[in-house]
């Protein structure tokens, strides 16, 4: 089966792409004609892993229009019901409860989109949402926590679900495992894993991503799982990294590794939500909008941000994106970068901020708000 596959993969179409860590070649299966829309290159700061697909429409690296990014979730919970079978009944699934989870810190506000959306399109369906963490949240029990070996940052939490909702998630029978990019697949793996062994009556798992590098023996290991399960992605392939022996990066000094012990939010995703999400009576304080404006996120924090864009965006001109941890070699689909205290000598990014739009920052917590460089007007830009 190897074989008819690897010669399956030389007749796809190569595309090569050149970054400042080296060469990547690319072999797609699936919605090629899609990959410039979606997916843009870039080159992290960090020696595990060279290279970064940077999504177009996740609305962390690149500013993007909220509709765009309604549009994508929308696409993924249609896909979802049709390619997932999310609804149907071919396996003998009465999922009627629906227990979505998005990986941080990408990927909270694409799983909590999808997770509305999925819930907007099937009424009859109870879609509860959360997303792992990397925040520590005081007074709440940990379920379990995962680790991202590839990642500079490499924990995550994810929360025993709040009471409020437990009963519904623990009798769920589907599982939807929501990241922007899976390359290994381990980390979902693993996240699939860990609520399995939590909830016994999930009889499938659905893994949604925009973009799904798995090869048929990353995709084998998930045969193990005591469920059937569903891979649902709009584009699919493989690729290969040939490292540029003159590249070298290193994390910088400054970079965030740690578990964030602010003040944080506990009711907008980790402990989990019931969608769609209705966030009350947005604030008018931002209208009327004379100018163009970013609504930016901070960190995990993107779904809110998301929201309140997406509100602004029906009466003036908005695009929205957040901040991140992450440190990226500006260059190729990076053109502005952006750093900034995020409190002690921890700095955190913002990347392709427009210069031309005003920005409308929004933290989760005045405890966030007060380490938050960016807020203060510290930010600095590299060139």
């Amino acid at each position: 089966m190897e074989s008819e596959n690897e010669e399956k993969e030389s007749e796809l179409p190569i595309v090569i792409k050149h970054i400042q860590a080296g060469k990547l070649t690319l072999h797609l299966s699936q919605g090629q004609e899609r990959f410039d829309e979606l997916i843009g290159l870039a080159s992290r700061e960090n020696q595990k892993r060279g290279f970064l697909f940077v999504s177009k429409v996740l609305g962390k690296h690149v500013p993007v229009k909220p509709s765009v990014m309604r549009k994508v979730y929308d696409e993924l919970a249609a896909r979802c019901c049709q390619q997932g079978d999310i609804v149907g009944d071919g396996d003998n699934i009465n999922a009627s409860n629906i227990y979505v989870i998005g990986m941080a810190e990408t990927a909270t506000g694409l799983g909590a989109g999808f997770a509305d959306s999925l819930a907007q399109q099937n009424p009859q369906l109870n879609v509860y949402y959360q997303h792992t963490t990397r925040h520590v949240l005081a007074d709440h029990q940990q379920w379990f926590s995962l680790c991202e070996s590839h990642s500079h940052a490499v924990d995550h939490i994810l929360y025993h679900p709040n009471q409020t909702i437990y009963d519904g998630i623990s009798k769920s029978q589907c599982l939807v495992l929501v990241d922007d990019e899976m390359t290994t697949g381990k980390t979902l793996l693993q996240l699939a894993k860990g609520v399995l062994r939590k909830i016994p009556s999930i009889k499938k798992v659905i893994i949604v991503t925009l973009v799904s590098w798995l090869d048929s023996s990353a995709q084998k290991a998930y045969e193990q799982l005591p469920a059937s399960v569903e891979f649902v992605q709009i584009i699919k392939g493989q690729f290969s990294f040939e490292p540029d022996p003159a590249f070298s990066a290193q994390l910088p000094e400054s970079v965030d590794r740690d578990l964030c012990e602010e003040e944080s939010r506990d009711d907008l995703g980790r402990t989990g939500l019931k969608m769609p999400y209705r966030c009350g009576q947005i604030s008018e304080s931002f209208l009327p909008l004379q100018k163009p404006a970013v609504v930016v996120g901070t960190g995990e924090h993107l779904y809110y941000p998301f929201l309140v864009a997406e509100h602004l965006e029906k009466t003036a001109d908005i695009v929205f994106q957040s901040t991140t941890r992450s440190p990226i070699l500006k260059g190729d689909a990076i053109e502005r970068k952006t750093s900034f205290s995020a409190g002690g000598d921890k700095m955190h990014y913002i990347y392709n901020l427009p210069a031309d739009r005003t920005p409308i920052i929004l933290c989760e917590t005045d405890a966030l708000r007060r380490v938050n460089g960016l807020l203060r007007g510290d930010g600095i830009d590299i060139t």
